[in-house]
């Protein structure tokens, strides 16, 4: 090999190798194991009301029979445009391993977005990639936000919220996040998308403040993991514990590497308004 060739043969290698590595952190949920969590995609569609083009997808996580938590960004475009355009339509898929499925799908009847979350339309003014919509970890910025259903999915039980300020007491901890997302940055295009959930787990690195903490990188969180579930259990050798939903999946960053910046659910603030926006909008607890 010539010496001209060299750098880029590194190249080519260097990034084999971090695809290799980055699949193998996230594994598929074949058996189904966190049910809970789901997918949200936007699917342009006929005149018949049939799909015919996947324009957008990320994860979300089951916390109400209707509800589901999400990342901010995802759910803010939908207010900044004043609802989605006629030919567009959301819906809610908690298939582990083939969520393109139309027989899957539930459709989405509203959202809402946490009023910390800036004006941002639709990609890329509302992708924390990009650092155009806020700045890496921005104070008082909480990206969350929520999806509500048409109906429950069937046999689904929802997640249940760690206890306030778990993550304070949980520095150096591994957790488990659960998403929708690719193993490689697809730069906006979602027909190579498989629709399959997967897990990895990752180390609470820092709490920063009420709203955001860090895991450790890289990251493995990639193009459609927002919104994706954090979880954590705090009592793993007794029976019967489950694993509390912490936090949200924010910012694995353009490479799925850089960031894994993420959105705490564990405050009280947080699950207030979670509260009482459920409360708002269908009229419970």
């Amino acid at each position: 090999m010539n010496n001209h060739m060299r750098p880029i043969a590194t190249t080519i290698i260097a990034l084999l190798l971090g695809s290799m590595s980055m699949s193998a952190q996230a594994t598929i949920d074949a058996n189904n194991r966190y049910p809970q969590v789901g997918t949200i995609m936007i699917w342009r569609v006929d005149v018949a009301g049939q799909p015919v083009e996947l324009r957008a997808f990320a994860s979300a996580t089951l916390i109400r029979d209707r509800v589901m938590v999400t990342a901010g960004h995802v759910t803010a475009p939908l207010q900044a445009l004043d609802g989605l355009p006629s030919p567009v339509r959301m819906f809610a898929s908690f298939s582990p391993t083939d969520a393109r499925d139309p027989k899957t799908w539930i459709p989405v009847v509203r959202q809402a977005t946490h009023p910390s979350m800036p004006f941002c339309p639709p990609p890329p003014q509302c992708d924390p990639t990009d650092e155009i919509l806020v700045a890496p970890l921005e104070p008082g910025i909480a990206d969350v936000g929520l999806v509500f259903l048409e109906h429950a999915p069937k046999g689904i039980a929802p997640a249940r919220f760690a206890d306030q300020g778990t993550l304070e007491r949980s520095e150096g901890v591994e957790t488990i996040i659960v998403g929708y997302g690719t193993t490689t940055p697809t730069k906006g295009d979602t027909s190579t998308w498989d629709g399959k959930r997967r897990v990895r787990t990752s180390k609470l690195r820092k709490v920063v403040d009420e709203t955001w903490a860090l895991w450790s990188i890289p990251s493995y969180v990639c193009s459609g993991d927002s919104g994706g579930a954090i979880f954590l259990n705090t009592h793993p050798n007794k029976k019967g514990k489950e694993a509390g939903l912490v936090a949200s999946v924010s910012d694995g960053g353009q490479d799925c590497r850089r960031h894994n910046n993420n959105n705490r659910l564990d405050t009280h603030t947080i699950q207030h308004w979670i509260s009482d926006t459920i409360k708002e909008h269908l009229g419970e607890n």
